[in-house]
């Protein structure tokens, strides 16, 4: 098990292990780093973070994360470029040891409108990254270990709202529109983490249009997708998806979050159950999806 975990907190949310461990293990991958490496990892509450950033680092408050690597890098360097020798533990290359607090996260992670596995496993990742010589202190830094997080979360299929929103803007740049002019892109996220993007495709027939969710929806279901949790959708005006889409998004997944936005940003986030209420479905029909 690459995460030697101890819990000093009731419990874990359903999930989280899961997406902690595919975190170590995509951070793992991508740095070089011997895939059965292990790290430490104490799951605690604020007052005890609290004691142990005061005793280890003399600073007087609680956080969401610390990390104290196994191997003490030079400035500016990382696993990949050094690849030092890890101290073994039960036979396990080393990493180092971690701390997380549980409350801290899930705060973060409804500050953020993301959930708190999905914090869980970024806070992961990111301690991974310091075991493995990162850091965040200069701006150069920075840069490079945000670009790393964001690549491991977007490889688990961890993404956050924005995130989506982001490659639905992307997907609108290839949008064919040139009867209405109204650009739309889509990113449908599937359960399983794999994210599929469409544009609208219009036809001077006009009935032969179609809407940018469907052709993002049509990738997915063509490459195996059946289940989904997030769809952003992106337009030069705020395009929330019509009856049909609503209705062939239904047929997969009735519960999926719809995130609309521009880009100015997300103008709202709603359960797609809330946009087609009483809806009809394969359920209906004794249809399992």
């Amino acid at each position: 098990m690459p995460i030697d975990i101890r819990l000093e907190v009731a419990s874990l949310p359903e999930g989280a292990l899961c997406a902690m461990e595919s975190a170590l293990s995509c951070a793992l991958r991508l740095e070089g780093a011997p895939m059965d490496s292990v790290m430490s990892l104490l799951i605690t509450d604020d007052a005890a973070i609290h004691a142990v950033n005061l005793s280890m680092r003399g600073v007087d408050a609680a956080t969401d994360v610390l990390s104290f690597p196994s191997v003490q890098f030079p400035p500016h360097t990382v696993y990949s470029r050094l690849r030092p020798r890890l101290p073994r533990q039960d036979g396990h290359p080393f990493l180092g040891d971690a701390v997380i607090s549980l409350p801290r996260a899930q705060a973060q992670g409804r500050e953020f409108g993301h959930g708190v596995n999905r914090e869980l496993a970024y806070l992961t990742a990111h301690s991974a990254l310091h075991l493995m010589g990162y850091d965040h202190i200069e701006d150069t830094d920075k840069t490079l270990m945000r670009e790393k997080e964001r690549d491991i979360m977007e490889q688990i299929g961890l993404y956050r709202d924005e995130e989506l929103l982001d490659k639905a803007l992307k997907a609108m740049e290839m949008s064919y529109s040139p009867y209405s002019h109204f650009r739309v892109g889509a990113c449908i996220l599937g359960a399983d983490g794999r994210a599929y993007i469409g544009a609208n495709i219009e036809n001077a027939s006009y009935g032969a249009t179609i809407c940018a969710e469907r052709a993002a929806l049509s990738r997915a279901v063509v490459d195996g997708c059946r289940r989904f949790t997030a769809i952003a959708i992106a337009g030069d005006e705020p395009a929330w998806p019509c009856g049909i889409c609503r209705q062939a998004l239904n047929e997969f997944s009735d519960d999926m979050k719809v995130i609309v936005g521009t880009k100015e940003g997300i103008v709202g986030v709603m359960k797609l159950s809330e946009l087609l209420p009483h809806s009809f479905g394969p359920a209906e029909l004794g249809v399992k999806a």
